[in-house]
């Protein structure tokens, strides 16, 4: 696996996540700077509810937003957490 794999996937995951609905064609890099964080938060074998837990952050308090669609940023966080290679030996 490219050593850069796992990072584009946590990308590609942040923008189908895409709380505020921005992601098109032509803006696919929205999210892009909190994939450090998550990348982070993954080799330190976070959970699915520590990640949901972040994506609430930057809903509520970074973007200032009063809905956070729960299920679907928990669907996100269980795709990442099954994924992660450190989970895997990888």
């Amino acid at each position: 696996m490219p050593q850069n794999q796992p990072h584009l996937k946590v990308m590609a995951v942040l923008r189908r996540w895409d709380p505020i609905g921005v992601i098109s064609e032509n803006n696919q890099d929205e999210y892009n700077s909190y994939s450090v964080d998550v990348v982070r938060l993954l080799d330190r074998c976070a959970t699915v509810d520590d990640l949901v837990e972040y994506m609430r952050w930057v809903v509520t308090d970074r973007m200032g937003m009063s809905h956070f669609d729960e299920p679907h940023s928990r669907d996100c966080a269980q795709e990442l957490v099954n994924y992660w290679p450190s989970r895997h030996g990888g």
